[in-house]
């Protein structure tokens, strides 16, 4: 078993070296797909605190100028993530 281990590792180095822009994409689609699930997550918890911001009598302006920001960057930021490679 060992020795197919280690033939398989050496076949990987071999096709790495002729196709390294496989791997890096393959790697770079992987960490788009972390990072656009943590963005939408982040999005929801983003929109249950403006919810309960906006629950009150006289929601604040500050806090409400900050949600915006930071809505908009993370939109940003999974338009980006679910960009083609």
């Amino acid at each position: 078993m060992d020795s197919d281990k280690a033939h398989s590792n050496v076949k990987d180095r071999r096709v790495y070296q002729l196709e390294p822009w496989i791997y890096g994409r393959k790697r770079l689609l992987r960490f788009k797909g972390v990072t656009l699930n943590i963005v939408e997550n982040a999005i929801k918890v983003l929109d249950e605190i403006c919810a309960e911001e906006m629950q009150g009598e006289s929601p604040s302006p500050f806090l409400l100028e900050k949600y915006s920001l930071l809505n908009h960057y993370l939109d940003y930021l999974k338009r980006f993530c679910e960009a083609e490679v």
